[in-house]
């Protein structure tokens, strides 16, 4: 899924929204950033190099920017664009259902990440 596309599915869920894309791009470039670091990296998964908004931020984000999430897992970007202009809006029941469905996808892509990609071994710090 492209940065454009997640902001248009997004958009058409939360008709008359005013956040403008900017902040949406930048929302998109933090999960992605956190994603890598939380998920991708911590499987030692490899082939993730040249995609994610993270990456591809120089200031800004092209629409069409690939996204870190692969199919099926990518839809959990629009969920997570609607969570947070819910919480910018106050909308506390809103945000919290689609941060329950963007969770869920997430949970999904970790055990991928899981059966896919060998796991890093954790060092132990004493």
């Amino acid at each position: 899924m492209t940065a454009g596309e997640a902001i248009r599915q997004a958009r058409a869920l939360r008709p008359g929204c005013e956040i403008d894309e900017e902040t949406m791009k930048n929302w998109l470039r933090r999960q992605d950033g956190e994603i890598r670091v939380r998920m991708v990296e911590t499987a030692g998964a490899e082939g993730f190099g040249g995609v994610g908004a993270d990456l591809l931020w120089d200031g800004q984000l092209a629409d069409g920017a690939e996204l870190l999430v692969p199919f099926p897992f990518d839809g959990m970007y629009p969920h997570y664009l609607c969570a947070m202009m819910d919480a910018a809006l106050g909308e506390n029941d809103r945000y919290s259902g689609e941060m329950n469905r963007c969770n869920a996808v997430l949970g999904e892509f970790a055990v991928w990440l899981r059966r896919n990609f060998q796991t890093k071994p954790r060092r132990m710090r004493w």
